[in-house]
């Protein structure tokens, strides 16, 4: 399972394997027309930082989580930390083991995949520069990024089908009446609107919008307490002291 993507090629189940090991041996190949034992390429090493249960997270993980997150700027690159990275996989680790429970709950039409990655192509201010509007454009800027297409679409993919399927679980769940809505627009929105000398709507016009605000916020909250109680279930362990501290993370 690769973090909103594709995170099952770079990962290993530690079975009779010891979870303390620094260091794993991830793949060994032949040099192509070479039959000699000396002619074989030297071994790609990895190293576990965290394990879910029986799922290792390795280093090689957290650093694509880092690019993903470089890629598309929504947060100041100080804050694009490998301790932050590897909270997000191990999130979504152990929400993705939810989901294998009820395969085909959150199916992804390639039709949202794409609508998805037209909004990124248009929102990464970095784009501009090299015209993402056009195919070839967004194709070099992927590469500078050590993203391929098809990785990008993978992890969009991922990306749509843990939110579609939280929604499922947590959406139907989550209630806002209509004094609390009255009490955002009171409380939250006309101030805010007021103090930077904005235009204040009617409450009709924005009742919606708030009603979403505080819904989103609802299933935020009980999704938090559904991870929370999943790390416990699921033994997280961050095994490299480098990423946080030790057992059920930092």
């Amino acid at each position: 399972m690769r973090k909103l993507g594709n995170n099952s090629r770079n990962s290993i189940l530690l079975s009779g394997v010891r979870l303390g090991a620094a260091l794993i041996l991830l793949l060994l190949l032949s040099a192509p027309g070479l039959a000699r034992a000396d002619a074989q390429k030297t071994a790609i090493l990895d190293r576990v930082v965290a394990v879910v249960g029986d799922h290792a997270i390795l280093a090689s993980d957290v650093g694509d989580e880092m690019r993903f997150a470089a890629l598309e700027g929504n947060e100041p690159p100080a804050d694009n930390t490998p301790q932050r990275a590897l909270e997000r996989v191990i999130e979504r680790t152990l929400i993705d083991g939810q989901r294998a429970l009820q395969p085909g709950l959150a199916e992804v039409p390639p039709m949202e995949i794409d609508k998805s990655i037209a909004e990124l192509r248009a929102a990464i201010p970095a784009c501009a520069q090299d015209d993402c509007k056009t195919e070839a454009g967004w194709q070099k800027f992927l590469s500078v990024h050590g993203f391929t297409p098809a990785e990008v679409r993978d992890r969009i993919r991922e990306r749509i089908a843990v939110l579609k399927f939280i929604n499922l679980r947590f959406g139907v769940a989550a209630r806002v009446p209509n004094p609390e809505v009255q009490k955002y627009y009171d409380q939250v929105l006309k101030p805010q609107l007021e103090r930077s000398h904005a235009a204040v709507p009617a409450l009709p016009a924005v009742a919606s919008r708030i009603r979403e605000i505080l819904r989103q916020q609802q299933v935020d909250s009980m999704v938090d307490q559904w991870i929370k109680g999943l790390r416990s279930e699921q033994q997280v362990r961050i095994l490299d002291t480098a990423y946080g501290n030790g057992e059920n993370g930092p």
